[in-house]
């Protein structure tokens, strides 16, 4: 877990014991040790140590991951789960997006994790569902105007920290699979998303789409929290800009 602090961040490990006679000491790892329920004791040490960012490793299997999607529920702060056998590097970032201002946000933290990691790119999704019955090609001509248009507006306040983020619009009525196909076919070795969406009637329900990404996607995810948790993966990456302008726009 990574606590925000001004000058370094800080970094815990948790091992959670089935049985108190299993608590012991790791050899050659500063860990600290619990017994309990997992999901209660990871809760319980987030909000003691005032986390950040909680990284948590899991199994490729699917069935396994119900303690990932209810970290990414309940946790007061961001939930990364990186899948066995994930790259340890980041060299391609995926970012879907609804137009809201919460995936906007979204879009900062990701620029502000490809920066630090020296990447010059990262490509946003945006899953758009068409239930017109008619199509045709001045149709689909319109609605990509549209699309253009609206991820301009979209991404112009959004400070990109130099980063080129770069459009990818696709037709489709399932957004979770859409977006573990994107990341899998682009090479992507992280999908950065927002743990809410905008309204039930958004094109993109970045909450439950999350959570059916995390049960799904072999690349490792970040469900970042936005509006009251907490949240400072910027301070954590040793932001000196951020921490001179003294910004909140993250928690």
């Amino acid at each position: 877990m990574l606590r925000r602090v001004l000058e370094d961040p800080e970094m815990r490990c948790l091992h959670v014991a089935r049985e108190s006679s299993v608590a012991a000491a790791l050899p050659g790892v500063d860990c600290d040790i619990v017994t309990g329920d997992v999901l209660d004791c990871i809760l319980a040490h987030a909000v003691k140590h005032e986390a950040d960012l909680i990284l948590l490793g899991h199994a490729s299997e699917r069935r396994r991951r119900s303690l990932a999607r209810r970290l990414a529920a309940e946790a007061p702060c961001s939930v990364w789960m990186a899948p066995a056998g994930s790259a340890p590097s980041i060299r391609r970032i995926l970012i879907p997006i609804d137009f809201s201002r919460r995936s906007a946000d979204t879009v900062a933290v990701a620029c502000a994790l490809a920066e630090a990691a020296g990447l010059d790119e990262c490509l946003a999704l945006h899953v758009h569902f068409n239930d017109s019955l008619v199509t045709f090609d001045e149709l689909e001509e319109i609605l990509a105007e549209d699309r253009d248009r609206a991820f301009c507006l979209f991404i112009a306040p959004i400070d990109l920290r130099g980063v080129w983020v770069k459009p990818l619009f696709v037709d489709s009525s399932r957004v979770a699979d859409t977006t573990v196909r994107a990341a899998a076919e682009d090479g992507c070795d992280l999908i950065v998303m927002g743990t809410r969406g905008r309204s039930p009637s958004a094109a993109v329900l970045l909450g439950s789409e999350t959570e059916e990404c995390i049960m799904t996607t072999r690349t490792p995810l970040l469900a970042v929290k936005h509006f009251g948790a907490r949240l400072s993966l910027l301070g954590a990456l040793r932001d000196e800009r951020l921490r001179r302008r003294g910004e909140d726009r993250f928690t």
